[in-house]
């Protein structure tokens, strides 16, 4: 991916990540309150968070990809 003299900063990722939590903490909560085993209850949270993290991460990169389109650096 190329990026902008403005885009090196990785607080656009943290930010993804950060968010990817918060999504995640209520399926948690969800899934805690379910009679299910608990590998099973950590798994789905961290199917969600993973989906989640995935999903937002490639919209930051999308993000970047089109703002910084006209000053490329390689």
């Amino acid at each position: 991916m190329k990026k902008c003299k403005d885009c090196r900063a990785l607080w656009p990722f943290g930010f993804a990540l950060i968010l990817a939590m918060l999504v995640s903490f209520p399926a948690w909560a969800t899934f805690n309150l379910m009679d299910l085993h608990a590998g099973i209850q950590l798994a789905g949270t961290a199917l969600v968070f993973c989906a989640a993290a995935t999903g937002l991460i490639l919209y930051v990169r999308w993000c970047i990809k089109r703002n910084c389109a006209g000053n490329p650096v390689t």
